[in-house]
């Protein structure tokens, strides 16, 4: 394992001028110019309503995702910017119940690669263990798994009932755990951007829960606005009906 004393990652703007781009802005200097514009206002804001660790963990997840290698140069700031390691894991534990399991598994050896060269101090608080939960039962009425009454799985329990009993455990570690590290605004912003990537209409009560559990409706917009530079301009445009209802609802006072 490498030295756990050294230092941590630098924070600041992360170098997303790669080799790749250096050719492009011979080739079109006035796009990769109005790139680089879109980049500043995405990954240092003057002053954002998501804190840049929670913008960088967005984007490491939808790279995951997406197989994409920048994945580190995200993870790196995050944890630069007072991200977790634990707050990555957990991130990563969320996009795999909504985004597929091969996801989490991408992202798995370049975490490993972080802890194994920061040593435990970037794992954070440690005591408890990530994806506790709390018994399905003693979860607040706000906060219960969001799919739970799908008919969809209702109709899948009668089907298979001992595999929606497996899944019902495994999504209660995520929707409603005891002690998270990542807040559950910040689970369900990061479900809400792949299920933006993924165009699935879910999207909604994710967004409505993120809001509900204190995230503000500029949160969320910021959130789709983070997860379209890797994901893709669509991402934010398939959101955009659902963040302006919210936004409508809140500003009237009907939101509940």
């Amino acid at each position: 394992m490498a030295d756990a004393n050294r230092n941590a990652p630098v924070s600041g703007t992360p170098p997303h001028a790669l080799r790749e781009f250096e050719w492009l802005a011979r080739i079109d200097p006035a796009f990769e110019n109005a790139r680089c514009n879109l980049a500043v206002v995405v990954w240092t804001p003057a002053a954002p309503a998501l804190a840049v660790k929670y913008r960088e963990i967005i984007a490491a997840v939808i790279l995951g995702c997406r197989s994409y290698p920048s994945i580190d140069v995200h993870l790196r700031r995050a944890l630069a910017e007072g991200a977790t390691l634990r707050e990555v894991v957990e991130a990563f534990e969320v996009a795999a119940i909504l985004g597929g399991f091969p996801a989490l598994h991408y992202a798995l050896p370049f975490m490993i690669a972080l802890h194994e060269e920061y040593g435990d101090k970037i794992l954070g608080d440690a005591a408890q263990p990530a994806g506790a939960t709390m018994a399905l039962d003693d979860a607040p009425a706000a906060s219960g798994a969001v799919s739970r009454g799908m008919r969809e799985w209702a109709w899948l329990d009668a089907m298979d009932p001992d595999f929606e009993g497996a899944h019902q455990k495994l999504t209660a570690s995520i929707w409603t755990p005891a002690a998270p590290a990542l807040p559950v605004k910040i689970r369900e912003l990061v479900a809400s951007a792949v299920l933006a990537y993924r165009a699935f209409p879910t999207l909604d009560g994710h967004l409505r829960r993120a809001v509900r559990e204190g995230a503000s409706v500029r949160e969320a917009v910021e959130a789709m606005e983070v997860a379209a530079l890797p994901g893709g301009f669509p991402v934010i445009h398939f959101a955009l009906p659902f963040l302006s209802t919210i936004h409508d609802e809140v500003t009237a006072g009907r939101f509940s």
